[in-house]
């Protein structure tokens, strides 16, 4: 057989969310990079729920646009509806979601992928990954590259996985099993075989899908119509406002009864997942319909959305009731449901077990510990989610880059982005399901709105290289707009006269004892930065962007002031260093779960120790008395 070889810095494997946004970030910063895909017509396809963004899910596709990636731009591209979620609730946890037209999406981010210099599309199944011994910096292995099925090998600086569902994947509709990826589409049967021969342990986790109908035998009447927000907000701090706004599709709402719930107890037994056929684990924030029943019998009733998959089609997409039960069992409990009682399913409900990581073997630059250059995204991982995917894919990219140019490693902490966090928790914790972002995961979460990713972020997407000057030197003059705006309302004074008693009156407002600032004023619930507009006579025009963060700058100063404050504590301790070589064995008094899970995960930093399940406070004031006498010890030497 002749040896057929071709050389690149960079080899993405898969190009779904991850892959593609490791991919453009790889051959945007220059380096030739080719994206490997078992279907070519399915680039950033959404097997499951056709939506981007969501509660938390909104503020990383926000930060994944601030870095420089695309996930924003592609969904401003191709929205159905658009709405922001929790506006009830403080700004910190405001998220943008806007339901997608898949086909159109995935169609456009091909069109980027195929535009971008750089970066070649193969449609292929890679079957193996090459190596070679290295010991070195604590590797033992180095990636040289990879081998197609058909033999050919690709040679390669960096590879990054993003295999998504695909390894050994299988599918499951009650007693059915199909052996493929999602949707029918080809799965990755070799790969996983080479990654456990290259010393990488593996897992099995599942997840699933609902059943999509055919909208014609859908009675809309019994349900409530859900409209999208006017006017759209982007979702890239790129897009023009006025570009997004356009007609909307709407989304239903409607409910199970006891009727759905009756059918589902009595064929459980038929679910793969309770027949014990399933091995993998299923997602805790995303459970089917089943789960839900066997799980929550209090429950009378669970929502169900009815979501359009696109334009191009009459589908519609059954959120909320995933499944895996057989087709008859489907159609039936599918069939209680008010609207669906005549439905006709185009696309049965199943589950998906997949190979993918076991916890403890990433850096928290997302890559092997073990294997230089071997860098890993998205479900593989271990998380559920496009958006999840699609920032570990930035993330990875953008650090197999950094690698292969000599640069600094992109790091964002826990106080800094969803994104910290997001690959924090990936990289510290055991978790035992498929991991799912929220915005209870984040600790700071009032300083990483979704509002202000671009403050946080777009810096370090300059300087890895992502970001041009003038988008940058655009944010520097929008920080510099709402810092001199702050300072102006807080230094103009309205006095305490009857003018102003009037206008306090007006506005259903107590009357003001003293004089007092507009800043002071902005901070009473009855009034907004636009509703004091008629006593602010020296006010210039702004931005809409710059307004929205001079009132939340103004309103919740002292929360801010209060987190960025813990932020320092946090910072002290992510700055105590634990050396590369460290012996767990030579720290005494260290209990044996805790020496355990320390060798396991091998922390960077007494802040990422103190994060790891099962090292408690205790563990880690031996383990700062131990590094303190390390310390003393090497200095007395010196």
């Amino acid at each position: 057989m002749i040896d057929i070889r071709e050389k690149y810095d960079v080899i993405v494997i898969g190009a779904g969310h991850a892959g593609c946004e490791a991919a453009l970030a790889c051959s945007r910063l220059g380096l030739n990079t080719i994206v490997f895909t078992m279907s070519a017509d399915n680039i950033a396809f959404m097997p499951c729920n056709p939506h981007i963004g969501g509660s938390s899910k909104g503020h990383l596709v926000r930060e994944i646009d601030a870095l420089g990636g695309e996930m924003g731009k592609n969904i401003d591209k191709t929205f159905l509806q658009s709405k922001m979620l929790n506006t009830s609730k403080g700004p910190a946890v405001h998220s943008l979601r806007c339901q997608a037209d898949k086909m159109e999406y995935s169609k456009e981010m091909r069109k980027v992928l195929e535009a971008q210099d750089n970066l070649t599309i193969k449609q292929a199944e890679v079957s193996e990954i090459l190596f070679e011994e290295y010991n070195d910096d604590g590797y033992k292995k180095r990636i040289t590259g990879v081998k197609i099925f058909s033999g050919m090998i690709y040679e390669a600086k960096a590879v990054i996985l993003c295999t998504g569902t695909y390894l050994k994947s299988r599918c499951l509709t009650g007693e059915s099993i199909t052996y493929s990826g999602p949707n029918g589409l080809l799965p990755s049967n070799y790969l996983s075989d080479s990654l456990i021969n290259a010393g990488i342990s593996l897992r099995r986790f599942k997840t699933g899908t609902p059943a999509r109908m055919d909208g014609r035998t859908i009675d809309y009447s019994k349900m409530s119509e859900q409209f999208g927000d006017d006017p759209v907000v982007p979702f890239s701090f790129d897009t023009d406002a006025a570009d997004v706004q356009k007609p909307q599709v709407s989304c239903w709402l409607t409910y199970t009864n006891e009727k759905t719930h009756k059918i589902i107890r009595n064929n459980i037994d038929r679910s793969p997942i309770y027949a014990g056929i399933i091995e993998g684990i299923g997602p805790r924030y995303c459970p089917s319909i089943e789960d839900k029943v066997v799980k929550f019998p209090d429950h009378e009733r669970h929502q169900v959305f009815v979501e359009p998959e696109g334009t191009y089609t009459n589908e519609m997409y059954i959120d909320g009731m995933s499944s895996s039960l057989p087709e008859d069992v489907q159609l039936a409990m599918y069939r209680t449901v008010p609207g669906l009682e005549n439905c006709k399913i185009v696309k049965n409900a199943y589950a998906i077990e997949y190979d993918c990581l076991c916890p403890g073997q990433l850096s928290p630059y997302l890559e092997i510990k073990e294997i230089k250059g071997l860098f890993s995204a998205g479900q593989f991982n271990g998380s559920s989610g496009y958006e999840e995917a699609a920032a570990q894919g930035l993330y990875a990219g953008i650090n197999a880059s950094m690698q292969i140019l000599g640069k600094p490693y992109l790091t964002i902490d826990r106080s800094e982005g969803y994104i910290g966090v997001l690959v924090d928790d990936l990289v510290t914790k055991e978790n035992l399901e498929p991991y799912r972002m929220m915005t209870s995961r984040a600790e700071y979460r009032l300083l990483l709105r979704q509002d202000n990713a671009d403050i946080r972020l777009r810096k370090k997407g300059y300087e890895v290289g992502l970001i041009d000057q003038a988008r940058y030197e655009k944010l520097v003059s929008k920080i510099e707009a709402i810092d001199n705006e702050v300072k102006r309302l807080k230094n103009t004074v309205v006095g305490a006269n009857s003018k102003m008693q009037a206008f306090m009156e007006k506005n259903g407002s107590s009357p003001l004892k003293t004089a007092t600032s507009l800043a002071e004023l902005i901070c009473r619930p009855e009034f907004s930065y636009e509703t004091i507009v008629e006593i602010d006579t020296d006010r210039k025009e702004l931005p809409s962007d710059v307004i929205e963060q001079v009132e939340i700058t103004i309103r919740y100063e002292g929360y801010i002031n209060r987190q960025e404050r813990q932020v320092e504590q946090f910072k002290k301790l992510e700055k105590k260093l634990i050396p590369v070589d460290i012996d767990y064995n030579d720290v005494g008094s260290l209990r044996l779960e805790a020496r355990q899970k320390l060798e396991k995960f091998r922390p960077t930093n007494i802040g990422q120790a103190s994060r790891i399940g099962g090292v408690n406070p205790a563990d880690i004031s031996v383990l700062l008395i131990y590094l303190d006498s390390l310390y003393r010890g090497n200095k007395d030497e010196n």
